[in-house]
C-alpha cells in the first residue's frame, strides 16, 4: 500500500523536543538500562543476516531499553525516492512492509532538519505535524514520534513509534539508537554490495563464470542424486569482434550490456544465466529435458535475431550461435565435461553458418556416422 499524504495537519502534535541532559538518579538508571539493552541488541548483529532481521534486533533492543511497544523502521532509497516499511515491533509485519511513501527532495531535506543531535530544543514545525498525521492515520498510533535516520547528511530511513503517556524515552538513548541503526544500514548495504560483486559480472550484471561453475556443480550433483534431467545452453554472439574493431571497445561494452539485459528476461526464475567469457553466455536449466532446452534455445536465437541495436547512427543486427547439452540423470559426467560438450555443440553451430542451434547429441551422432 502506498501512503497518500494529506497536508491537513491542524490539531496534531508530534513530540520532537529532546529531554534535558541533566539526569536524576532514576534517569541515570534508566539510561544505563537502555544502553545495556542496545548493547545486547548490537551483539546479535551479523552482516550475513538480511537487513530486515538486523533492524528487527535493534528494535527489540530499543523496546527493552525504553519501553516503546510499537515502532517501525522505514528505509529510504534514493534511486526510487521511496520510504518502504522494513522492520517493526508491535505491528503485523505485512502491514508495515506494505506501506510505501514517495518523497520529494524538499521533504527529504525537511526530514533531515528534524534530526537533532545537539540536545537543543526546537519548536514544532508544520512538517512535524504533517508527518504525524501521515503515520497516525495509517498506523493507528495515538501519539506519534519520528526519528530520522541519517549518516553524513544523507537520509537512510525513518523510525516511527508510539510514545506512551507514562514513559518518555531519554534523548541520549534515541541518539545512540539512531547512530547504531544508521551505521547498521550502511554497513549491511556495503556488505551486500561486496557480496554481489563477488558473484556478478561488473559489466553486464549477470552472474560471473566462477559463480556459474559453483552452481553447475551443485545442480549436477542434485540431478545425479534425484535422477533428474539438467540442461545447459551455451550462447556466443556472432561477429562481435567486428563491432569492437569498427566502433571501439566502449561501444562493444554497450552492445554487451544491451544483449545481457535482453537475455536475462528470457529465463525462468529457477534458471541461472551468466557471462562466461567475452561475448559468451551460459545458462543452467534445472529439471529441463533436451526438448525443452532446444525450444528455449531456438526462441533465444529468433528473439535476438530480430533485435537491432543503434550504434553511432548505424543499425547492428544481432545473431547468435547456440549449443545445448542435457544430462539425462544417469550419466557419469562432471561439470567440466558438461560445459565442454555444450561448447562443442556451439562451435558446430558456428561451423554450420552461425545464427543457428545445435545440441551435443546431434553432434555426437554425426561424428559416429562419419567415423
Amino acid at each position: 500500500m502506498t501512503i497518500k499524504k494529506n497536508n491537513n495537519t491542524q490539531g496534531l502534535k508530534i513530540q520532537s523536543k529532546p529531554i534535558s541532559t541533566k539526569l536524576s538518579q532514576s534517569g541515570t538508571k534508566s539510561l544505563n538500562h537502555g544502553l545495556l539493552s542496545l548493547y545486547h541488541a548490537s551483539a546479535e548483529l551479523q552482516l550475513t543476516k538480511p537487513l530486515p532481521a538486523l533492524l528487527k534486533a535493534i528494535l527489540r533492543g530499543l523496546k527493552s531499553g525504553t519501553g516503546i511497544t510499537k515502532a517501525a523502521i522505514f528505509l529510504y532509497e534514493e534511486s526510487t525516492d521511496m520510504l518502504t516499511g522494513t522492520a517493526s515491533v508491535g505491528f503485523a509485519e505485512k502491514r508495515i512492509q506494505d506501506l510505501k511513501i514517495n518523497l520529494q527532495s524538499e521533504e527529504v531535506n525537511d526530514l533531515l532538519r528534524l534530526h537533532n543531535l545537539n540536545g537543543m530544543e526546537k519548536e514544532n514545525t508544520p512538517i512535524q505535524n504533517y508527518w504525524a498525521q501521515t503515520f497516525q492515520s495509517e498506523l493507528g498510533l495515538k501519539s506519534v514520534q519520528i526519528l530520522p535516520l541519517e549518516l553524513r547528511d544523507h537520509l537512510l530511513g525513518l523510525l516511527v513509534f508510539e510514545k506512551s503517556e507514562s514513559f518518555l524515552p531519554l534523548h541520549e538513548i534515541l541518539i545512540i539508537f539512531s547512530r547504531q541503526t544508521s551505521l547498521t544500514i550502511e554497513n549491511a548495504r556495503l556488505f551486500a554490495k561486496v557480496e554481489e560483486m563477488a558473484v556478478r559480472d561488473t559489466l553486464t550484471g549477470l552472474y560471473n563464470r566462477r559463480y556459474f561453475q559453483q552452481i553447475l556443480d551443485y545442480e549436477l550433483n542434485r540431478a545425479k542424486r534425484y535422477q533428474q534431467p539438467l540442461s545447459i545452453i551455451f550462447i556466443d554472439l556472432d561477429h562481435f569482434k567486428e563491432v569492437n574493431d569498427k566502433f571501439g571497445h566502449s561501444m562493444g561494452d554497450i552492445f554487451l550490456k544491451q544483449i545481457s539485459q535482453k537475455l536475462s528476461g528470457m529465463f525462468r526464475t529457477t534458471d541461472l544465466v551468466a557471462r562466461y567469457a567475452g561475448d559468451e553466455f551460459v545458462a543452467i536449466l534445472p529439471a529441463t529435458l533436451q526438448e525443452g532446452a532446444m525450444i528455449l534455445a531456438h526462441r533465444i536465437q529468433e528473439t535476438l535475431g530480430d533485435y537491432q541495436i543503434m550504434v553511432r547512427g548505424t543499425t547492428l543486427q544481432v545473431s547468435v550461435s547456440i549449443g545445448v547439452d542435457t544430462y539425462e540423470g544417469n550419466e557419469g559426467i562432471g561439470g567440466i565435461t558438461f560445459i565442454d560438450r555444450a561448447d562443442k555443440a556451439m562451435y558446430e553451430a558456428k561451423a554450420h553458418g552461425r545464427n543457428c542451434v545445435r545440441n551435443y547429441q546431434e553432434v555426437e551422432e554425426t561424428l559416429i556416422k562419419q567415423g
